[in-house]
């Protein structure tokens, strides 16, 4: 029921791994570096599940915690370490594997890139995401995902509830 998901999740990683490959001297961003990690993300439940079962979680545990409210909408995300290293690196969202790159939101008809990256120089635009696209690849997986669980797509899932789930503490 994930695989839609899971084939989006490794087609974004594969771009996001062309793009780093080709401006090494331009991305600055490497484990550590946390400054866009922040608290009271919310996920859609395809991603929630994806994450949750990384984590060892059951998709019950996860369904449970859609459309509750985050436990804190402040500070570092709940699954940064003491050195701002993700707890769930390998089964992120989206969300946070696109954080720093080139992405084109084309209702503001910006492209937003991380202000230590690419310094000065612009990415070519074959290097850059359009977020509407990957954001309706993401919406249609989800769709699929709920309506087979019999869940409410338009639901979402707070990243620090399921950090707490996995017994991350989380700071409140």
């Amino acid at each position: 029921m994930l695989q839609s998901y899971l084939q989006l999740r490794d087609r974004t990683d594969r771009f996001f791994e062309s793009v780093a490959s080709r401006y090494s001297d331009q991305i600055v961003c490497k484990p550590g570096c946390s400054k866009c990690c922040m608290g009271g993300l919310t996920v859609v439940i395809v991603e929630a599940v994806a994450l949750g079962t990384g984590l060892g979680l059951s998709r019950d545990h996860v369904h449970i915690q859609a459309g509750q409210e985050p436990l804190r909408n402040y500070g570092p995300c709940a699954f940064l370490d003491e050195r701002g290293h993700c707890l769930a690196y390998a089964h992120r969202p989206l969300v946070c594997r696109t954080h720093g790159m080139p992405l084109l939101h084309p209702e503001q008809q910006e492209i937003s890139i991380c202000d230590l990256n690419f310094g000065g120089i612009a990415p070519h635009s074959s290097a850059v995401l359009n977020t509407e696209n990957l954001n309706a690849a993401l919406f249609a997986a989800n769709i699929v995902y709920c309506q087979t669980e019999g869940l409410d797509s338009r639901s979402r899932i707070a990243l620090d509830r399921l950090a707490e789930l996995a017994g991350i503490s989380v700071r409140k």
